[in-house]
């Protein structure tokens, strides 16, 4: 179950994908919780800091995700880079419960790393 879970360049179906997201959306609820809770208490007077410094960490933890799997998968199009710039803003509005849905995504499109001849022929030059 838990095997390809650090295997960014692979192709996931619609199952796998769900189980990436879930396991990645639990990693990400305790980085960000483990560095609001540290936030807190060096400054406990402090309300809203420890949110904050959540919400940035859960944002860099999506961005750095996406663009990990991006260039795992030796993909070229500028719609997926877009794609993970707009995620990085709704996880700033929404949390990564909406950010990492595009995290997700971006596990089931193929894997560029290996093109071979009879696949070149068929990229638009």
């Amino acid at each position: 179950m838990f095997k390809d879970l650090t295997n960014f360049s692979l192709k996931r179906d619609f199952k796998k994908a769900v189980g990436f997201y879930i396991a990645y959306l639990i990693l990400g609820f305790l980085l960000g919780a483990l560095f609001g809770v540290l936030i807190g208490l060096i400054y406990p007077y402090n309300e809203d800091l420890p949110y904050l410094v959540g919400t940035v960490v859960g944002t860099i933890y999506c961005i750095v995700l996406y663009f990990i799997i991006y260039f795992k998968k030796k993909l070229s199009s500028f719609r997926y880079v877009i794609l993970g710039v707009i995620a990085a803003v709704i996880n700033l509005f929404l949390g990564n419960i909406a950010s990492l849905l595009f995290v997700a995504f971006l596990t089931t499109r193929s894997d560029n790393s290996e093109i071979t001849d009879e696949n070149v022929s068929n990229f638009d030059v």
